[in-house]
Formats: C-alpha cells, structure tokens, sequence
C-alpha cells in the first residue's frame, strides 16, 4: 500500500470513529437542563425548561421530580417529545433538594415476569431480601430464587428439615431468614452458611413469624393461640401473650415492638411480660388488622362484617364502617396513613377515608374472597389477592383496575418492591411469581440538586442629591435608584414618587419626565414655625439594576444659607408581584446669598410672602395692620422727622401664632410726619404716616 492509500485509510477510519463516537453520544439519554445549582423562584419562574438529548424527537419519555433529593418521585409527563418541556412549577413547595430526571420506557409485557415453579405444594408464603434481588418462598420447603429469572430450580434450597412451612421473614441486614412450620418450630437459618443457628420450639404450629428490622427481636403467632417474643440469639420466650381465645391473626407494628392479637377481641402486648390492652366492640371475634404507619391507630376487621378503627393506647373507637352484606378478610393502611383498604369477602375491594371512615372507592372484578391487600410504597397503586386466581392492581387517582395477574389457583399473598414496580405473589398451584407492573426504564438521567424557593426580598434606595448654590443660580437635583437586589422577583412594573420641597427656597424650573398632582400647602415645622411646602408626583418605569429615574431643574430664590431638600415622601408600587422594600434618602440643598434688590426689604420670606404694613385713620389715632409672613418675634416703632423713636411696640404671643398686629397710634404721638417702622427675624418693613383732621 503506498503512501497516499495509507493516509486517506487513516483518515476515513479517524471519521468513522467520530461517527461512531458521536452515534454513541447520541443514543445516550443525557438530560442537559436544569443541570444542578439553579434556583428557581416561585414569583418569577412559573415554569422550568427540561431539555434532553439522546433519543429521537418522536420517542416519548417520561419526566419525574423529587423534592427530598430522589428519595420519592412524581410524575411531570408521561408523554413528553421533542428534547424540551415547560414544566409548570406553581404550587409545588419550596426546597433546596430538588432532582428532575428523564426515563425512557417501554411497557412490561409476559418476558419481564419471573414465575418460580419448583414446588412440590401450595406456596404459602414469600419475602424480598432487603436488596430486591433474590426471593425466599416455604411451600413443603423453603427456597432462594434469583428474581430476574423464571426458573423451576432455586439458587438455594435452605437447609430445613421438610415440612409445611406457613411463613417466612427475611432480616433487614440479609443475614438471616426465619420460617414457621407444622413441626411446632420456628427457625432462624443463617444466610451465608446455610444453616439453622436457631430452633425455636413450640406446643403447636407455627403459622406466622416477624422479625424487627434489627433482625433481634422475633415474634412467633402459634395454634395454641399464644403469640410469643424472643430475644435472637437467644431461644427462650423473653414473653408469652395469649389471645384469650382462637386466634385468627397476629399483626405487628412498623417497628416490630407492639403486636395485636386478633380472636375474640383485639389484645395490644408489647415485647415484655404485662397486661394486654383490649378491644372489644367487635360482636363476632377479629379476623385480622392494621397498624397505621405512625403506629398511634389500629384498623380491625370482625366476623360482624365491620370495619373499627381505634386508639392504639386507650382503646378508643374513633369510627366504625360496615355492610351487611359484605364479610371482611382483610385490611391495610396507605403509607401516608390516610386511607385504610379492605378486602371483602363479596369480592370487592374498598378504600376508606382513614380519618372518619367515609367510603371513597370501590374495586370490583374479583370472583372470590380478596384475602390480603397491599398499597405500593409511593400510596399509588393498591393490590389485591383473591380466591378467583388472580391478583389484580388498581390505580388510585383514576379509579380504574390496570393489571389482572393470573394464578391457577386461589392467591394468597402480594408484596411490592421498595421501587413499587413489580409485585411478587405465591398461590395454591404451587408458584410463587413476580409480575412488572410499570414500565421497563431502558435508560435514564437524573439531573444535580436545584432550588426551587420564594423569592428573596427585593430592596432599592431612592436617593435625591443634593447642592450649594448661590441665589438666583440654577441646580438640577437627579433622582436615583441605588443598592438594586433581586428587582426581577418584585414584579413592579413601575413607581409613584411623591416629592415635596420648599418653594420660598427653591423654584421649578423644568422636569426630564412629566410631573403630576402639583400642590401647594403650608406646613407648621417642629419649631411651630408655619412654612410653605409644594407636593408632586411622577411616575417612572423600574429598572432592574442601580439607574437615574428622572431630574428636576431649580432655581435659588431664598439665601443667606437657607437649608432645604427634594423629599421623597410616598412610594406606590404598580405591579403584581410581592413588591419592593423601599428606603428613601435626600440630600441637602443649601442657597447661600441675600435676597435683596438693590438693599431693600428682603424678596422672599421661608413662606415667599412680603410683610404687609396697612394704615387709616380712625377716632382714636392711627389704626395700624400688620400681616407677618411667619410664626415669630416683631418688633415696631414710630420715628418722628429727626429719628427719635416717639412710639414703640411688640408682638403678643397670640399675635405671633395669628401672624397679625393691629395697634391705634395716637394723634398726639401722630404730630406731623412720622415713620412706622415693622421688624421680624426675616424682614423689615416702613410706612409714612401722617396727622390726619381730628
């Protein structure tokens, strides 16, 4: 092969492992967004963006959350194309662990069942191990199967003598496996060994074991209707209970500490020698019962066709459901603790409201006895074992039945998964099966934690400058948004500003937006001094980061340093959302200068009035008025021609808050030309008088 050959060789295969690389990308579920780290804020992102790449646009996946970090999922969609979904996130609650994940599915069909035929009689009883991947079933033997595999020959067959074998536990370490049998024993096989390290003899059948989920403390239910606790390694009763009377059922709670003894009465004994706690408003004997997950109520089931939920510490009824017409052989509670399920002898299976007993479903479809109910663990699915060969599966929330699971013969017991999608069944026709009940997951991706949280609280400063300027000179104040956090949360839209200023100080010029609801008042300051204040308003946009809102032009027209401000005094928000914390500052103006024309009386007072003097004769003399432009000290005389002070007066306190002096200068004082001459802190003011006709 010559050299040109070898090169374009090498570079088709460099193009074809690209292409082969990239194939592989392509085909792998991979879900791009949200990627982990994002937080979603409740007011502001009403919906995520789930983006996927690996299968075709065509192929439906499914879309789960979890708020608790992946320990519990829910559906988003079910039929979700396209590489992208708006997943609408109002109402969910807020939580720092949030999980999407993205599965692409195909339903079960027959090859995803195991069917475990290798028994030589009814298989009376199955358990998961703790990791889900192996079975252990007693017939006339006990077994181990792989529970992936149909098959008629065990992994293992455990090491017991033969016997009919009506129970079985498998401890929650995998370390042990307990069985109660027709020889009056209880065993405890030791897994990795194969060997039976415990032989727990008994006065009669053993017919049901439980084992706490320290895999120590075993309780054993025997025929001679006593329930009795030992102490594992130890082989002597710590305690016996007795049922007063045939014994139908022992059930225990989800710590395996308390058990109830279902016969003529319900018995609540504990793991220590005492006294039972008894319930007995059943009329015909307790056929078997329920702890509630939290282990404070008991549901019982009675041969009076009732259904009586009561107190696990006082015995106390809380409510009763029956039909006559109904039997009941079997009863559970949802994982959430909010409904109790029976199965009815009628063949039906019924759904009640936990908390007062009201009837909220009904399955139907069986043809026989529904002897044992089971939810799933995520309280989705409910299934039911029946006399009629089958198992069925019903959907809670569409009320409909979706899987019938055959058997040749009557059905006994159902136990799911931890995953709540596959369900393992023994039957009287000698296997024991696991059915798929959801979907096969051919791959899957599942993104890092994100947020999804109220928003925080958004904050602005409204800020107005400030300046030094003489009178007569001209500012622009700037008014501005500063110290801008999480604006894009608040949903405002825009802001009403109301300013206010003191216009004998400064006078508007112009405006960069328009201004509105322009008004003049006249305000008494903390001093009891009245002074003029003018309000406005103006309504500008919200911008999302620090920016200038608007500017407002001045003119000085009162000196000789006089202090005043543009003042934000109302803020109203315009919007949908939570709104904004608002803070508001104003800078100082100071005016300096003397606001006299060409040395005269002062222009402006801090009302922007002149002092008023007004002078007519009366009877008496001279009447004079003086209107005072402010709250304060004024001061008067009369000047005769060369400047000696013929009169002199004051202002009284009520004349000083009334702003008005009248006084009645006599004619004897009036001889002539005079001059009257008025003086306040702010102005001066003179008037010629002169001696009228008496």
């Amino acid at each position: 092969m010559n050299r040109s050959v070898a090169w374009a060789v090498g570079i088709a295969l460099v193009f074809l492992l690209q292409a082969l690389t990239l194939q592989a990308q392509d085909t792998t579920l991979t879900l791009k967004a949200p990627a982990g780290g994002e937080i979603f804020y409740t007011t502001r992102d009403t919906t995520v963006q789930i983006r996927w790449t690996g299968v075709d646009d065509t192929v439906n996946v499914r879309l789960e959350y979890s708020s608790d970090d992946g320990r519990a999922w829910q559906v988003i969609s079910d039929t979700a194309a396209g590489g992208s979904f708006l997943w609408n996130i109002k109402g969910v609650q807020p939580s720092a662990s949030y999980r999407v994940r993205v599965l692409q599915l195909r339903p079960p069909g027959a090859q995803d069942n195991v069917i475990y035929s290798g028994h030589s009689s009814p298989v009376a009883d199955a358990w998961w191990s703790p990791s889900f991947d192996r079975v252990v079933s007693v017939a006339a033997e006990a077994d181990i199967w792989d529970a992936q595999q149909s098959t008629s020959s065990p992994l293992v067959s455990l090491a017991v003598p033969r016997a009919t074998y009506y129970s079985v536990r498998w401890s929650k370490d995998s370390t042990k496996i307990v069985t109660g049998s027709d020889d009056n024993t209880a065993l405890v096989v030791d897994v990795a060994s194969n060997t039976v390290t415990q032989t727990l003899t008994h006065p009669n059948v053993v017919s049901k074991v439980e084992l706490d989920p320290t895999g120590l403390w075993l309780f054993t239910k025997c025929d001679d209707n006593r329930t009795r606790v030992f102490n594992l390694p130890g082989t002597v009763a710590r305690a016996t209970q007795n049922a007063g009377s045939t014994m139908d059922d022992m059930v225990v709670n989800a710590d395996v500490s308390r058990v109830v003894l279902c016969a003529t009465e319900a018995r609540v004994y504990g793991r220590s020698v005492g006294l039972p706690l008894a319930f007995s408003l059943h009329t015909v004997g307790v056929i078997s019962g329920a702890w509630s997950p939290d282990g404070t109520k008991v549901c019982t089931v009675g041969g009076d066709a009732t259904i009586r939920l009561w107190n696990s510490t006082t015995a106390v009824q809380v409510w009763v459901a029956n039909d006559a017409r109904e039997g009941v052989r079997s009863v559970t509670f949802s994982p959430d603790g909010l409904l109790v399920a029976t199965g009815m002898a009628d063949s039906t299976v019924i759904v009640w409201d936990a908390t007062n007993g009201q009837r909220r479903l009904t399955f139907g479809g069986y043809g026989g006895a529904v002897r044992m109910v089971a939810f799933s663990p995520d309280g989705a699915l409910l299934a039911g074992a029946s006399d009629d060969n089958f198992a069925r599966i019903h959907e809670i929330a569409t009320r409909k039945t979706i899987r019938n699971l055959q058997h040749n013969d009557d059905v006994g017991i159902v136990r799911w998964n931890a995953a709540g999608d596959r369900v393992l069944t023994t039957s009287r026709d000698g296997t024991a099966r696991i059915w798929q009940i959801r979907e096969i997951v051919l791959q899957s991706d599942t993104s890092g934690q994100f947020s999804i949280a109220p928003p925080p609280p958004s904050f602005a400063r409204l800020t107005t400058s400030g300046d030094t300027l003489a009178i007569r000179d001209l500012t622009t104040i700037n008014v501005r948004l500063e110290a801008a956090q999480f604006l894009d949360l608040a949903r405002i839209d825009s802001l009403t500003l109301r300013f206010a200023y003191d216009p004998s100080i400064l006078f508007r010029t112009a405006s960069s937006v328009p201004l509105e609801k322009v008004i003049d008042d006249i305000v008494t300051d903390t001093n009891g001094i009245r002074r003029s204040k003018q309000y406005f308003e103006a309504t500008v946009p919200v911008p999302l980061t620090d920016a200038d809102l608007l500017n407002i032009t001045f003119q000085g027209t009162l000196g000789q340093d006089s202090v005043t401000s543009l003042e934000i005094v109302r803020v109203d928000q315009i919007g949908t959302g939570p709104g904004i914390r608002i803070e508001t500052r104003s800078t100082p103006i100071l005016v300096r200068g003397i606001c006299r024309l060409g040395g005269g009386p002062r222009l402006y007072t801090t009302l922007g009035t002149p002092l008023d003097v007004q002078a007519m004769s009366v009877k008496e003399g001279i009447r004079i008025r003086v209107n005072l432009a402010e709250t304060g000290f004024a001061e008067m005389a009369v000047f005769d021609v060369r400047g000696n002070r013929v009169w002199h007066g004051t202002a009284t306190p009520s004349e000083e808050v009334d702003r008005v002096l009248e006084r009645v200068i006599p004619f004897d004082v009036v001889s002539g030309l005079v001059i009257f001459t008025v003086i306040t802190p702010t102005q001066r003011a003179s008037k010629l008088l002169l001696e009228g006709a008496r």
